[in-house]
């Protein structure tokens, strides 16, 4: 089983992926892994060559588009810690268009949601070093009051003997702004970005007045995006702003940076208005996709008839003939399961097999569905080991008196049928290699063989 490990703040285990294929959004750049890791509870594993990673933020977890070559296999391991853990509900967050579009050709039955508060702001780097155009009056005035109102400003690259002073300027900045929500998160891990920013391959600058900072900016480069994680300005200093968003991108909007991220909003309507005054290129939506186990398919109650029989959700009154259904030595010797591994010699009554059996329905494991003649149970079809791509495995079985009449043919034809009329696009099953009799029903059926192991044989039926 695959297992995964709390990220922290070693950067170094995920810098690689992060640096060829990170950058899609600011969340996948190690700025904001690092500041936020904690926050979003950061968890990962290496699949091959291939980063997965996930965060849970109020009990609700995804995961992000692999990163690396095997996305494939990414996405089976993904599917696994899934299928294993809580909910069994398998959700991507932070999905591009594209990377949407490749979750929902795997995933066809899935629901895409995005929340505007979280939508990156996307402008051309040119744009932010001149200012030029109608558009951009406004922060061109701007920037020119400043300047003129203060002659003796001076920009600096943050170094490491700057950072007690841009501290100082930080606990200014607090004092004089009343910080809640996401901004009162965000100000302690300024702090620790501001320590790490060697180790975390980021860049700043600070302007001066008569000696005094009165702004600071910090950010990376992913790729042909230039990333701003902080921009802090203090209030009394006309322009300051603009006058800092533009230092910084002449700074580090080399050559091959064509774009700057500003981030998201986090739903601060002032925050919004600012970014927006900006005219960005593109306020790109970040996708959440989920993806429900595809025993959500099935809608009960369940009825299915066939020519001389009844197919349909096992009731109290079936309770006694399901017990013994469940514990005939001779029927279950290649069903796969035996009671006794659970409980011993105790034989228990039909409740507790009935209680059972709804206990799996409830936890979306299995759909356990009773095959009637004259309203009289013969045995049992099952659907179980739901997966995520709309696909499940059935089982059979049936008292001895009603085997080789034709009637599991009759009744498993028509639950595929039925499973593939509710949207299921791939059927497994399995047999013990001695068990003949399977073999020979699973083929009639129509099903491929496609491996075996040293107890069992394997099979597929696709839509």
């Amino acid at each position: 089983m695959i297992t995964l490990k709390k990220l922290g703040n070693n950067m170094d285990i995920i810098r690689p992926y992060i640096e060829q294929y990170g950058g899609i959004f600011n969340d996948l750049t190690l700025g904001t892994r690092f500041m936020w890791g904690d926050e979003f509870g950061i968890e990962y594993a290496i699949i091959g060559d291939t980063l997965i990673m996930r965060e849970t933020y109020s009990e609700h977890s995804s995961f992000y588009y692999p990163m690396g070559k095997d996305v494939e296999s990414a996405l089976a391991a993904i599917e696994e810690i899934a299928f294993n853990t809580g909910t069994g509900v398998l959700a991507f967050g932070c999905l591009s268009e594209e990377q949407t579009a490749d979750i929902l050709r795997r995933y066809p039955y899935a629901e895409v949601t995005n929340y505007r508060d979280w939508y990156d702001y996307i402008y051309p780097a040119a744009q932010f070093k001149s200012y030029a155009g109608k558009k951009l009056s406004g922060q061109r005035n701007h920037v020119n009051k400043f300047k003129k109102l203060y002659p003796d400003y001076k920009v600096n690259f943050i170094s490491e003997k700057d950072i007690p002073e841009i501290k100082k300027f930080l606990k200014e900045y607090e004092s004089e702004n009343d910080l809640s929500g996401w901004a009162a998160e965000e100000q302690p891990r300024v702090y620790a970005l501001l320590d790490n920013m060697e180790y975390l391959e980021q860049f700043g600058i600070f302007i001066t007045v008569n000696g005094k900072i009165v702004s600071a900016s910090i950010g990376e480069i992913l790729g042909e995006t230039l990333f701003v994680h902080v921009e802090k300005a203090l209030k009394e200093y006309e322009g300051a702003y603009p006058m800092t968003a533009q230092e910084f991108a002449k700074a580090f909007a080399c050559d091959r940076v064509k774009f700057i991220n500003r981030e998201e909003d986090c739903g601060d309507i002032g925050l919004r208005i600012s970014k927006t005054q900006y005219h960005p290129s593109e306020i790109k939506p970040k996708n959440y996709v989920t993806i429900k186990k595809s025993f959500s398919f099935i809608c009960t109650p369940v009825t299915i008839d066939t020519e001389r029989l009844k197919i349909t959700d096992i009731t109290e009154q079936d309770k006694d003939v399901y017990a013994t259904l469940f514990t005939d030595e001779e029927i279950n010797r290649f069903y796969g399961y035996d009671y006794r591994q659970d409980l011993g010699k105790n034989k228990p009554d039909g409740e507790y097999f009935f209680n059972f059996m709804q206990s799996l329905k409830a936890k979306k494991e299995e759909y356990s569905l009773a095959v009637k003649k004259d309203g009289k149970m013969i045995g049992e079809v099952v659907f179980y080991n739901f997966g995520y791509a709309a696909e499940t495995e059935i089982g059979f079985r049936f008292f001895t008196e009603y085997q080789g009449k034709g009637y599991a043919y009759e009744s498993v034809k028509a639950a595929i049928k039925y499973a593939f009329s509710v949207g299921f696009k791939k059927i497994t099953c399995r047999h013990f290699k001695e068990n003949a009799r399977s073999e020979k029903l699973i083929l009639k059926l129509g099903f491929i063989f496609t491996r075996e192991d040293e107890t069992h044989k394997y099979y597929e039926l696709k839509k």
